[in-house]
């Protein structure tokens, strides 16, 4: 199995990634410095090369629990990376409100109630979760050339209480 390992050039400007033995090989004979990018294992070139770069792509498997980003080229897989997917913003948001409501029913002076901040928008829970998609793919591009992004997306079928009506589909 090859192991790649991201290369970035005098600027830190990603380059296309290298096979472990090849950055170890740079290493000692000290055409590259090695380095460590929130655990990660890079190298930086010293000397100045030419920029030949392939079309490299992420691919974002959104879950309910994990997510999965695989970062690839026609020709390698680089990277399989799984995170933990954001899953404590629902319940963070009911404490806040449980809070706020706590305050109200106190005998204090009130103030003036606002207007109503939860009408429209995107949830805080999905915005939350892409927020987290974001972070990481940019700390991606920190280290590799990417070119494309691609979001997996499926609707499942749910079994039992809850169903899955599209209005839009005309049967």
């Amino acid at each position: 199995m090859n192991y790649f390992v991201p290369v970035v050039n005098l600027d830190n400007q990603p380059l296309m990634p290298t096979n472990i033995n090849r950055a170890f090989r740079w290493i000692k004979s000290k055409k590259a410095t090695p380095f460590y990018k929130k655990g990660i294992f890079c190298v930086r070139l010293n000397v100045k090369t030419e920029e030949n770069k392939q079309y490299i792509a992420v691919g974002i498997d959104p879950g309910s629990k994990k997510e999965g980003f695989t970062i690839k080229s026609a020709s390698h897989t680089y990277f399989n990376i799984q995170a933990d997917a954001v899953t404590w913003v629902k319940q963070a948001v009911e404490t806040r409100r449980e809070m706020r409501n706590f305050r109200r029913k106190r005998k204090t002076p009130c103030r003036k109630p606002r207007w109503n901040r939860k009408i429209g928008g995107i949830s805080p829970s999905s915005k939350s979760r892409w927020q987290w998609k974001l972070r990481i793919i940019n700390w991606l591009k920190k280290m590799l050339s990417i070119s494309h992004y691609v979001v997996e997306d499926i609707k499942a079928v749910t079994k039992g209480q809850r169903k899955c009506y599209n209005s839009w589909i005309i049967e």
